[in-house]
């Protein structure tokens, strides 16, 4: 059998390819098959690779218990009709604010996607009411707008701090 091709939006870090990690070893684990995982840009496009055949399967959120659901991903169902949901994955989502600033003071800009932003939002009106909201495309993109600026935070899971070795 050949290895399941996965669509998840990247890139690597995200609570999507955590949860794309978690789906694979489960099937491997029930199922014997194995998996390869390809990182795209955006929800629309991982989603997108699925509805044109380029991948088998796409892990994309589509909703969470505080900002509710993920509009582009319903959006893309209703596109592109042969894509259908196979299985729901719960992932607790755990975030981190990622910076180089050693007070909270110092941070001016806060990037992060949108529905993180959304799920943080009471505790960045209560601790950092001042800084500018920043959407990208994924939690970890928003690392790389970091550099060493210490007046720019981001959002991100703890693990993806990890992995591009940046204070959490």
């Amino acid at each position: 059998m050949p290895p399941l091709s996965l669509a998840y939006l990247g890139p690597i870090g995200t609570n999507s390819e955590t949860a794309a990690i978690n789906y694979l070893n489960w099937l491997k684990q029930n199922t014997g098959q194995l998996g390869e995982m390809s990182a795209y840009g955006s929800i629309a496009q991982a989603l997108r690779a699925v509805a044109t055949g380029e991948r088998d399967l796409a892990i994309v959120p589509i909703e969470n218990s505080i900002e509710g659901t993920v509009a582009v991903t319903l959006d893309s169902l209703w596109q592109w009709e042969n894509l259908k949901i196979k299985q729901a994955l719960v992932l607790p989502i755990v975030h981190a604010l990622i910076s180089r600033a050693k007070q909270l003071e110092n941070l001016q800009i806060v990037y992060s996607h949108p529905q993180a932003l959304g799920q943080c939002q009471g505790w960045l009106e209560q601790f950092l009411p001042q800084v500018q909201r920043i959407p990208t495309n994924s939690t970890t993109e928003s690392l790389q707008y970091l550099g060493e600026d210490i007046t720019k935070g981001a959002i991100a899971a703890p693990r993806a701090a990890q992995l591009y070795d940046l204070p959490a």
